[in-house]
């Protein structure tokens, strides 16, 4: 995959690179102005793996790419990628050219995707190596890489051969060869079972605000109904009757702690360089955790909006939160 927009190859390399997702430069037309610094991406925690074994060899692959030689032992029990409203970095917004191939990317977490196509996959070579998003790539994680799909956002992956799915987080560009619609990591593939083909036709499903919503009502017991309103099951004179669920807000959370001074540090901070965020920050607490929260805000690009300006005087690592119940 792409480190950043800026990786280039030699000339005498490029021909033997036509196949693979990162050893190709992406290419920005000059009018373009400078790149915007974004805010620092919400990077989740890297997956400690307890156990180690022999990863099998083989299977498709380009070139010297591939399994590596150990992978962890639960990788069939790993969990999907958990979605949730992440603002989306700037600097990966802006159109760019790869192998005479001219790419748009999404600049909304809200403009759908579902797509049918080739998926492949990378391992190995690319291990270790920052993304596109300037996240490091971890071949055992749920993620992937695709041309145009916000940095970051989250997709349902689905294996059209054997009906397996998968939800990975987007943090990655790529693959440019023609006919592949995205690239997942090593771990998703290998779930998906298309490891040893090399590739799948899959379909791929952006995870939208609302269907994030909707897996995480599903989670917790309520419903979003088709007109975007969350309603709750209760029982009602021994029957099951839907109602009306709490109102819940969009919240721009900006640190979570454990120790309360440390969310008031932050507080204070956001409050001495910006007059207005101050005035619309607070501490939310419970179960022993301190979330530094702004807002709220009107929609999800507002949202995401505020986290690029705050990201010019603090730095934060800001989630759209749409799953707080505020006193």
């Amino acid at each position: 995959m792409l480190g950043g927009i800026f990786r280039f190859v030699a000339p005498t390399s490029l021909a033997l690179a036509l196949a693979a997702c990162s050893s190709v430069p992406l290419t920005q037309p000059a009018s373009l102005p400078p790149a915007k610094t974004a805010s620092k991406p919400s990077v989740p925690a890297p997956v400690k793996h307890e156990n180690w074994e022999p990863a099998p060899q083989g299977g498709g692959y380009y070139l010297d790419d591939g399994p590596g030689d150990l992978r962890p032992a639960n990788l069939d029990e790993m969990p999907s990628a958990v979605p949730q409203l992440e603002p989306i970095a700037i600097r990966n917004t802006q159109p760019y050219t790869v192998m005479g191939q001219s790419f748009t990317p999404q600049t909304s977490l809200e403009e759908p995707y579902r797509q049918k196509g080739r998926a492949s996959w990378y391992g190995k070579k690319f291990h270790g190596a920052k993304t596109a998003n300037g996240e490091i790539y971890d071949m055992h994680q749920m993620t992937a890489a695709h041309p145009t799909l916000p940095l970051p956002s989250y997709a349902k992956v689905t294996n059209l051969a054997n009906g397996k799915s998968v939800i990975v987080r987007v943090n990655d560009r790529g693959p440019f060869l023609r006919g592949r619609i995205i690239d997942l990591s090593y771990a998703a593939a290998f779930q998906l079972d298309y490891i040893k083909k090399g590739s799948a036709e899959v379909l791929v499903e952006k995870m939208t605000p609302e269907l994030i919503a909707q897996y995480h009502a599903e989670k917790n017991g309520t419903v979003v109904a088709q007109n975007g309103v969350r309603v709750e099951q209760v029982a009602l004179n021994n029957a099951s009757v839907l109602v009306p669920a709490p109102r819940i807000p969009l919240y721009l959370q900006i640190g979570a702690f454990g120790n309360r001074g440390n969310a008031e540090a932050l507080l204070t901070k956001v409050s001495s360089n910006h007059d207005s965020f101050g005035k619309a920050s607070q501490i939310l607490s419970e179960a022993g955790v301190h979330r530094v929260l702004v807002g709220p805000f009107a929609s999800i690009d507002q949202a995401n909006e505020a986290a690029i300006e705050l990201s010019a005087f603090v730095e934060v690592q800001p989630v759209i939160k749409q799953d707080l119940i505020l006193p």
